[in-house]
């Protein structure tokens, strides 16, 4: 591979890991006040991340998407920004974002699929085992946070979302396999 065709690819990877941040600080921006954890489409956009890039442009669109709202630009849940976002009741979810990206790309990249079902149920199982570990780490905060016992952090923030969180996980192996056509 050339250099210059080396150099198209990583602006085409850091053009696409730019826009999905955009859609992902969209994305989070639009939720539901259902408690202490807000019904949010931020995890599309997260999905999203991980279906769409590499591992290493997933986790770095995440993060960028983190950054800007820990600098005061609105794109946390409910329009919020600020490092205390990251670091309040829901800052578990949040923090498990980009090991979420990565591990979706990384099933991405690792397993195979040639079929318009095989892929999309790599997308969509990948997404469904990054959610366990969102809600592992958020409840686990949730619980410290607020000074509660697990399976009330898991009453209230987890087991609520689980079904519409799969929801989403549909959505964006969807999306994803159309935007790669």
């Amino acid at each position: 591979m050339s250099e210059m065709t080396k150099n198209r690819e990583n602006i085409r990877l850091l053009t696409r890991a730019g826009l999905l941040c955009a859609v992902l600080c969209v994305l989070a921006i639009i939720s539901i006040p259902t408690g202490a954890v807000p019904f949010t489409l931020g995890l599309v956009g997260v999905y999203l991340c991980g279906m769409l890039l590499p591992p290493v442009y997933a986790i770095g669109s995440v993060l960028a998407y983190l950054a800007i709202g820990v600098i005061g630009v609105p794109v946390f849940s409910g329009m919020q920004s600020g490092p205390g976002v990251l670091f309040g009741v829901t800052g578990g979810f949040l923090w498990a974002y980009p090991v979420m990206a990565w591990l979706i790309a990384m099933a991405r990249t690792k397993i195979k699929a040639n079929t318009y079902i095989g892929k999309f149920l790599r997308s969509f199982l990948a997404a469904a085992v990054s959610l366990v570990f969102c809600y592992a780490f958020g409840a686990g905060w949730f619980s410290v946070y607020l000074k509660c016992d697990v399976a009330t952090a898991l009453a209230k923030a987890v087991i609520p979302f689980i079904g519409f969180d799969l929801c989403k996980a549909i959505l964006a192996s969807l999306i994803s396999l159309r935007v790669q056509k």
